[in-house]
């Protein structure tokens, strides 16, 4: 296996960090993710779905129940980035088919878009914590019969 040095590497720019940690939790590989993680120091908050967490494997938990098993074919395209020497934010697109329940709704195979924003720390070339925020309406709207609001009219729209 070929695998990347970046965990041990100081001179990787936190935004480098970031979206090799991103991929391995991507990819279903959260044992790789563990590896860019700065344990002692772990702190999440998934605003909405989660409380804060300090334990990676906690979180990891989490991510799979909100993130993967409802999921299928997740794709995360990066629309905004802000890196900073200790932190990088992304807002990002998520497209994604729905294959199992997600806040109280079972599966209804319709392919969803939502928006996201991460705040992901970073200290000495590893991962410290994120806080994350999905557009947890959004998401839920789309679910679901509810009328949706325009985003240029701000009127209400019949689901088509």
């Amino acid at each position: 296996m070929n695998e990347k040095r970046i965990e041990t590497r100081r001179d990787v720019s936190p935004l480098e960090i970031y979206r090799a940690w991103n991929s391995l939790l991507l990819a279903g590989d959260t044992e790789g993710a563990a590896r860019l993680i700065d344990s002692d120091r772990w702190k999440e908050k998934c605003l909405g779905l989660t409380g804060w967490l300090t334990d990676f494997q906690v979180a990891v938990g989490h991510y799979v129940k909100n993130m993967v098993k409802p999921w299928r074919d997740l794709e995360m395209y990066e629309e905004d980035v802000v890196e900073g020497r200790d932190a990088v934010t992304i807002r990002f697109r998520v497209e994604a088919t729905h294959v199992g329940e997600f806040l109280g709704v079972p599966a209804t195979g319709r392919r969803i878009s939502f928006q996201a924003i991460r705040i992901v720390k970073i200290r000495e070339g590893r991962v410290t914590g994120q806080w994350a925020q999905l557009d947890l309406w959004g998401i839920y709207s789309q679910l679901t019969d509810f009328p949706v609001v325009s985003q240029e009219t701000g009127h209400s729209e019949e689901r088509r």
